[in-house]
Protein backbone atom coordinates (compact mmCIF):
# COMPACT_ATOMS: atom_id res chain seq x y z
CA UNK A 1 0.00 0.00 0.00
CA UNK A 2 1.69 3.62 -1.20
CA UNK A 3 0.68 6.18 1.01
CA UNK A 4 1.31 10.11 -0.26
CA UNK A 5 1.15 12.52 2.52
CA UNK A 6 -2.66 13.91 1.97
CA UNK A 7 -3.92 10.28 2.38
CA UNK A 8 -2.43 10.46 6.35
CA UNK A 9 -3.99 13.77 6.49
CA UNK A 10 -7.67 13.81 8.80
CA UNK A 11 -9.27 16.72 6.06
CA UNK A 12 -12.15 18.36 7.85
CA UNK A 13 -12.92 21.85 7.77
CA UNK A 14 -11.72 22.92 11.28
CA UNK A 15 -8.57 21.21 9.89
CA UNK A 16 -8.05 23.51 7.30
CA UNK A 17 -9.47 26.31 8.19
CA UNK A 18 -6.81 26.07 11.39
CA UNK A 19 -4.07 25.60 8.09
CA UNK A 20 -5.87 28.94 6.47
CA UNK A 21 -5.62 30.76 9.77
CA UNK A 22 -2.03 29.86 10.46
CA UNK A 23 -0.34 29.05 7.42
CA UNK A 24 -1.53 31.18 4.90
CA UNK A 25 1.50 33.67 4.86
CA UNK A 26 4.32 30.92 4.75
CA UNK A 27 2.70 29.03 1.76
CA UNK A 28 3.03 31.00 -1.38
CA UNK A 29 0.98 28.48 -3.36
CA UNK A 30 -1.23 27.44 -0.72
CA UNK A 31 -1.49 31.58 -0.40
CA UNK A 32 -2.17 32.31 -4.13
CA UNK A 33 -5.03 29.86 -4.09
CA UNK A 34 -6.98 31.15 -0.52
CA UNK A 35 -6.58 34.80 -3.02
CA UNK A 36 -8.17 33.13 -5.60
CA UNK A 37 -10.54 31.53 -3.98
CA UNK A 38 -11.45 35.03 -1.91
CA UNK A 39 -11.99 37.24 -5.27
CA UNK A 40 -14.11 34.81 -6.57
CA UNK A 41 -16.59 35.18 -3.88
CA UNK A 42 -15.34 38.89 -4.17
CA UNK A 43 -14.19 39.07 -0.79
CA UNK A 44 -10.43 40.29 0.12
CA UNK A 45 -8.23 37.61 2.10
CA UNK A 46 -8.20 40.16 5.60
CA UNK A 47 -12.39 40.27 5.13
CA UNK A 48 -12.13 36.40 5.06
CA UNK A 49 -9.66 36.24 8.07
CA UNK A 50 -11.92 38.47 10.21
CA UNK A 51 -15.49 36.08 8.67
CA UNK A 52 -13.94 33.43 9.94
CA UNK A 53 -13.05 34.81 13.26
CA UNK A 54 -16.89 36.19 13.85
CA UNK A 55 -17.85 32.49 12.88
CA UNK A 56 -15.64 31.23 15.09
CA UNK A 57 -17.52 33.21 18.25
CA UNK A 58 -15.36 36.75 18.28
CA UNK A 59 -18.25 39.27 18.09
CA UNK A 60 -16.53 41.98 19.63
CA UNK A 61 -14.13 44.34 17.42
CA UNK A 62 -11.37 44.41 20.18
CA UNK A 63 -11.72 40.47 20.68
CA UNK A 64 -11.07 39.80 16.72
CA UNK A 65 -8.36 42.64 16.82
CA UNK A 66 -6.38 40.31 19.70
CA UNK A 67 -7.15 37.30 17.21
CA UNK A 68 -6.31 38.60 13.71
CA UNK A 69 -3.26 39.73 12.63
CA UNK A 70 -4.17 41.97 9.28
CA UNK A 71 -2.02 43.26 6.61
CA UNK A 72 -2.34 46.67 5.15
CA UNK A 73 -6.01 47.16 6.47
CA UNK A 74 -7.79 48.54 9.28
CA UNK A 75 -9.92 46.49 11.58
CA UNK A 76 -12.99 49.23 11.18
CA UNK A 77 -12.47 49.53 6.89
CA UNK A 78 -13.15 45.94 7.12
CA UNK A 79 -15.89 45.95 9.28
CA UNK A 80 -17.22 48.93 7.09
CA UNK A 81 -16.56 47.29 3.49
CA UNK A 82 -18.37 44.12 5.01
CA UNK A 83 -21.06 46.03 6.31
CA UNK A 84 -21.82 47.48 2.83
CA UNK A 85 -21.74 44.13 1.13
CA UNK A 86 -24.45 43.00 3.71
CA UNK A 87 -22.46 40.18 4.78
CA UNK A 88 -22.15 41.30 8.70
CA UNK A 89 -24.46 43.29 11.10
CA UNK A 90 -22.75 45.80 13.43
CA UNK A 91 -24.32 47.29 16.18
CA UNK A 92 -21.24 48.48 17.57
CA UNK A 93 -21.24 46.02 20.33
CA UNK A 94 -21.90 43.06 18.58
CA UNK A 95 -20.88 41.81 15.12
CA UNK A 96 -22.78 38.72 13.74
CA UNK A 97 -22.67 37.60 10.14
CA UNK A 98 -25.93 37.30 7.75
CA UNK A 99 -27.14 34.34 5.75
CA UNK A 100 -25.93 35.97 2.80
CA UNK A 101 -22.62 36.20 4.63
CA UNK A 102 -22.85 32.91 5.94
CA UNK A 103 -23.83 31.47 2.95
CA UNK A 104 -20.99 33.08 0.79
CA UNK A 105 -18.41 32.09 3.81
CA UNK A 106 -19.55 28.42 3.44
CA UNK A 107 -19.16 28.67 -0.50
CA UNK A 108 -15.58 30.30 0.32
CA UNK A 109 -13.82 27.59 2.70
CA UNK A 110 -15.44 24.63 0.55
CA UNK A 111 -14.09 26.28 -1.96
CA UNK A 112 -10.45 26.37 -0.25
CA UNK A 113 -11.06 22.50 1.15
CA UNK A 114 -11.37 21.64 -2.23
CA UNK A 115 -8.15 23.48 -3.40
CA UNK A 116 -5.80 22.81 -0.15
CA UNK A 117 -6.60 18.86 -0.80
CA UNK A 118 -5.36 19.25 -4.16
CA UNK A 119 -2.33 20.95 -3.34
CA UNK A 120 -1.50 18.06 -0.55
CA UNK A 121 -1.95 15.60 -3.14
CA UNK A 122 0.45 17.05 -5.73
CA UNK A 123 3.05 18.18 -3.11
CA UNK A 124 6.03 15.61 -2.70
CA UNK A 125 6.21 15.05 1.09
CA UNK A 126 10.28 15.62 1.11
CA UNK A 127 9.53 19.34 -0.25
CA UNK A 128 6.78 19.52 3.14
CA UNK A 129 9.21 18.91 5.93
CA UNK A 130 8.21 22.49 7.82
CA UNK A 131 4.41 21.95 6.99
CA UNK A 132 4.05 18.95 8.00
CA UNK A 133 5.90 19.86 11.51
CA UNK A 134 3.66 22.94 11.88
CA UNK A 135 0.23 21.36 10.83
CA UNK A 136 1.49 18.19 13.65
CA UNK A 137 1.67 20.64 16.33
CA UNK A 138 -2.48 22.11 15.28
Amino acid sequence: MNLNFADTLYFKKENILEIILGLHRSYKYLQREIQTCCELNNLTFNELLVLLEIKKGFKKKIEIANKVYLKKQNLNLIIKDLQSKKIILNDNKLIIITPLGLDLLEKTTNRINEKVIKIFQKTDPKNMAGFINIIESL
